[in-house]
């Protein structure tokens, strides 16, 4: 049996003895990080009356989970005064994904592993959103920019307790064109949803909304990995609908043309954790997924040229897709300087001639030594 199939019954609430396990320590740890349940596998543990596993993972595990605790409050505090300052300042931001279902669907927090807290805000709004957390002490990180190439950009800082904390600031859900516009920050302000915890400024993508968006997010962006964390969100956005709205769940993905993608990560969820979907809400989605462009993103043998192409393909125009060639052939200085560990000024400038041709030709042979 897998590690992530032994994960998977623990969190059910089964036992696993650690003779059935057949791993080492170091690499059951790394399973729970991997998988991004370290915290909820603590939580068991100490629900739980008997345990064989050794007793330095069980410390190891614990000590993990109560570092999590502490650093979610620090954490905490921040999100909700950057929100603070936000709203204060008209903008209207919606949390998305990680931060935003640790609030709303987990019993604590601090269960929801992520590595920053991302946030959807109109276009027009987000020169309002740098000035703001600039003068909170936040940086740009050196992303490619660009308009059709990422759609998002990111700022961070370091607080006086050495805790990084980083914003993804979105203007469209995904990178992936194919994706971008299946909710639109319009969309997502309007059926936003308070979160009482991070304050009176804090509002969050509603269930169904959430839903939609945990369920395309391996596909759009991960190529299909299947963390049990994603899994795990799953099951709790779709336990919290009644079966009318897992019905106008379904109507939602078979309008955004996002069925086919819905529907396996929702048999997914089924087979990891018991989730109650209806049966005839899954075959509702698969009877109407046919000739839906992102299915194509269900294919395992995918590979980072064809999500180029399908970005291409999802553009309307040529314009647009030659101006996403040129942000992906030709990126910001910044970012090509911080590629290659160039840090001085005068000598980054005279070697930007020398990285982009390199940039080129690399790209060329992973072409032509991957396309099948």
């Amino acid at each position: 049996m897998l590690l992530r199939d032994h994960l998977a019954r623990w969190l059910n609430g089964e036992p696993v003895p650690w003779r059935n396990i057949d791993t080492t320590a170091g690499e059951w740890l790394d399973a729970c990080e991997l998988h991004g349940v370290t915290e909820l596998v603590s939580r068991q543990l100490h629900l739980r009356h008997e345990c064989d596993w050794p007793g330095h993972v069980v410390q190891e595990i614990t000590n993990r989970a109560r570092l999590a605790v502490v650093s979610e409050q620090v954490r905490g505090r921040e999100t909700a005064s950057v929100l603070r300052a936000l709203s204060g300042c008209g903008v209207r931001a919606v949390l998305l994904k990680g931060t935003a279902l640790a609030y709303t669907v987990y019993d604590s927090p601090s269960l929801r592993p992520r590595a920053d807290t991302d946030i959807i805000v109109f276009r027009e709004q987000t020169g309002e959103v740098r000035r703001v957390l600039r003068e909170l002490g936040y940086q740009a990180t050196p992303y490619c920019d660009g308009e059709r190439l990422f759609c998002q950009f990111e700022l961070q800082r370091t607080d006086d307790l050495g805790v990084v904390h980083a914003f993804d600031v979105h203007w469209k859900i995904s990178t992936q064109s194919m994706f971008a516009d299946a909710l639109t920050c319009g969309e997502l302000v309007a059926e936003s949803v308070p979160v009482p915890a991070l304050g009176a400024a804090a509002r969050a993508a509603s269930t169904r909304h959430a839903l939609l968006l945990a369920c395309i997010h391996p596909a759009m962006h991960h190529r299909n990995e299947e963390r049990l964390i994603w899994l795990l969100d799953v099951h709790l956005l779709a336990s919290r609908l009644s079966a009318a709205e897992m019905e106008s769940f379904a109507e939602l993905a078979v309008a955004k043309r996002v069925a086919a993608v819905c529907a396996r990560e929702l048999a997914r969820a089924r087979a990891a954790f018991g989730t109650a979907v209806p049966s005839h809400v899954i075959h509702f989605l698969r009877a109407h997924a046919g000739g839906e462009p992102s299915a194509e993103y269900l294919d395992p043998s995918r590979r980072w040229h064809h999500e180029l192409l399908s970005n291409l393909r999802g553009l309307p125009g040529w314009r647009s897709r030659l101006s996403l060639l040129r942000e992906v052939l030709v990126p910001g200085a910044q970012y090509m300087k911080h590629a290659y560990g160039i840090t001085g000024r005068w000598t980054g400038a005279a070697a930007l001639p020398a990285l982009y041709l390199h940039r080129g030709a690399l790209g060329a042979w992973k072409v032509l030594t991957h396309l099948k």
